[in-house]
């Protein structure tokens, strides 16, 4: 019977990253492989989370690959100032982990970022795996130019990637930015795509606009260094904007909901609102179009289900928005993610307004026909092939 060993990088409890991963180690249980997972980081206090508790009832067995308690003493500074090579503690720590490794007997190991290298630092997953002889795959959920290798660790991540069995993006802006942020060549390379929450078959039923009001949902962690959603407050504060009969809800949750909510209330804006979490589905229902000001993407689930759900998507050129969709044929594309890029985005939408339902449903027949119907069952597959042979290569996948 045939071993894989999922290990996540995530910091959090849980996050969209950890989507795939998951369903694709569900996948290979339920097609008789022998599945273990288990993180690169600290374990969280309290109870389990629900999707860990889903993974370990199906009968997939949970490992800890994270930094012993006297590891995690080790300041960063002491981490990033000195050279690997004079970093014992660091060998020794991948060594040991290297050993656990070694008592699952896995065929395979998966490496789950999400981003480009937080999986390499500062537990060096592939090193421990290169001293278990156990080959690799790594899934990069995000490289973005906001977030660069420094030099001292650059000629690890190099080696990291150099010699993994594949690598898996999101799209094809992450493997370009990858690339040019090691300055190499990456040999091998696939596209891969996350699992959505909502019907892959039928879009929802377009929401009433009785009361000649437009809403605009923006769906993202609330968390501006990468969602910007500063950008799209300032848009709303202009004077054109205030006089529009227009609603933008914030959905989604993040360390910065307060600062943001007292912006938009300096700001004066009075047809802002934040609504936490919600049911994707329940999203859709009442709102027309997404709008997404992302300084730094993988590629934007958000931005796929809204496009399943039949609404336009206003969106920045960030990661792989652009790629899947078409400026003024599926929604608008800001070329970059600036106040000024995103308001003149905004503006065309706004003039296209009564066009958005038309636009609405040219996106979902889009999307279903770039998006697999199940692509953790896609990820499953390339996976298995490469238990059976780790030199498994096919040809990359188009985007």
């Amino acid at each position: 019977m045939k071993r894989i060993l999922f290990v996540t990088s995530c910091r959090d409890v849980w996050g969209g990253s950890e989507e795939l991963w998951s369903g694709a180690a569900l996948e290979l249980k339920r097609r008789g492989l022998r599945v273990f997972a288990g993180r690169s980081a600290p374990w969280h206090s309290g109870p389990m989370h629900p999707r860990w508790v889903r993974l370990r009832d199906a009968g997939i067995r949970l490992r800890d690959f994270g930094a012993s308690r006297t590891a995690r003493l080790i300041p960063d500074v002491l981490e990033h100032s000195v050279p690997i090579a004079l970093r014992p503690a660091w060998r020794v720590r991948n060594l040991a982990l290297a050993a656990k490794l070694a008592l699952t007997k896995a065929d395979l190991v998966v490496i789950s970022q999400g981003g480009c290298y937080d999986g390499l630092f500062p537990v060096c997953l592939p090193e421990v795996c290169r001293f278990a002889g156990v080959p690799y795959v790594v899934v990069a959920q995000k490289a973005a130019e906001i977030d660069w290798p420094g030099d001292g660790l650059r000629h690890i991540y190099r080696r990291c990637y150099g010699e993994a069995a594949a690598t898996f993006f999101v799209s094809r802006h992450n493997r370009t930015t990858a690339e040019q942020q090691l300055a190499m060549r990456l040999p091998r390379v696939e596209i891969v795509r996350n699992p959505f929450m909502v019907s892959g078959k039928v879009p929802q039923a377009w929401p009433s606009t009785r009361d000649g009001v437009m809403r605009l949902a923006c769906v993202a962690r609330l968390l501006p260094l990468e969602k910007a959603q500063d950008l799209l407050l300032r848009v709303l504060a202009r004077e054109t904007w205030r006089k529009r009969a227009v609603e933008v809800s914030f959905f989604g949750e993040g360390p910065m909901r307060r600062a943001l909510e007292e912006m938009a209330q300096f700001l004066g804006l009075s047809n802002v609102h934040f609504r936490g979490f919600a049911e994707t589905n329940e999203i859709w229902r009442t709102h027309h179009a997404l709008v997404l000001p992302s300084r730094s993407e993988g590629l934007p689930l958000a931005q796929v289900e809204a496009m399943m759900c039949g609404r336009p998507v206003i969106v920045t050129d960030a990661g792989g928005s652009g790629e899947i969709m078409q400026d003024g044929i599926h929604g608008f594309l800001a070329t970059g993610p600036s106040e000024h890029e995103l308001g003149d985005a905004m503006e065309r939408a706004w003039e296209s307004r009564n066009n958005w339902r038309t636009m609405g449903e040219a996106a979902g027949a889009h999307i279903r026909k770039v998006y697999p119907e199940n692509p953790c069952a896609v990820f499953a597959d390339r996976l298995e092939d490469f238990c059976l042979s780790p030199n498994a290569r096919r040809d990359v996948q188009p985007a």
